[in-house]
């Protein structure tokens, strides 16, 4: 991701030819796309259900992160299309966000379910666990009402700014978002992998454990949120 920002840098200042400017500035376009990454990146870096469980796939396969990151963006790809139709507004509502955050927080609290369930299992074959990575991508994804209720006010924001600079500009914010999604989640599973490799049975049951928590956690404060949101 450095290297891809630092040639974005590169491109902010004019273009020039004998000492004129020849062609376009694109520092707005560069400074846009370098604050867009700086500003997701603290919900991607803060433990979450997408965490947790790439954390508990990546123990068996280290590619597991790049299936949840393509599981995450077969849901993203599609909602963020759907901003540019109007879906921000609709998603603002109160009756959707009781449903999506009840809903969201009772397929947590399954999920945290089977993880602990599995902590004493062995590990399955890779292409089963790279299969069960792309799917849990998908379902933790949908699952999480603040991945909705993010692109629906901030990511929205976003995505006004972009379309401003041009469809060029729009497209490379949506790449850098995916692309650094990407490199963050195939990172924690191979090192969730490689902790299982150095560790042995141990570092399973562990890990388990603390996904396990994550994830009744988030259940647990979706439920809440829900609560919270219908009876007030």
């Amino acid at each position: 991701i450095l290297p891809v920002l630092y040639c974005i840098m590169l491109l902010s200042g004019s273009m020039t030819h004998s000492g004129s400017l020849t062609m376009y500035d694109l520092s707005p376009a560069a400074s846009f796309l370098v604050q867009s990454v700086i500003i997701t990146l603290p919900g991607l870096l803060a433990p979450g259900p997408l965490m947790a469980i790439t954390i508990e796939k990546g123990t068996g396969s280290p590619h597991a992160g790049a299936f949840v990151t393509f599981g995450h963006a077969i849901v993203e790809i599609p909602f963020v299309i759907l901003l540019f139709m109007g879906l921000g507004r609709i998603s603002g509502l109160n009756t959707v966000r009781v449903i999506l955050s009840f809903a969201g927080g009772v397929y947590l609290l399954y999920m945290a379910w089977k993880t602990f369930l599995s902590r004493n299992m062995a590990i399955p074959r890779e292409v089963r666990i790279t299969g069960t990575a792309f799917m849990s991508g998908i379902f933790m994804t949908l699952a999480n009402p603040f991945f909705i209720f993010w692109w629906a006010t901030i990511g929205s924001a976003l995505i006004s700014r972009s379309l401003e600079l041009g469809v060029v500009v729009s497209f490379m914010f949506y790449s850098l978002h995916i692309i650094t999604n990407f490199c963050w989640f195939y990172f924690i599973s191979f090192m969730s992998f490689k902790g299982h490799k150095l560790f042995g049975t141990g570092y399973r049951f562990f890990v388990s454990i603390i996904s396990g928590s994550i994830l009744l956690i988030f259940g647990g404060y979706f439920l809440l949120t829900a609560y919270k949101i219908y009876f007030h």
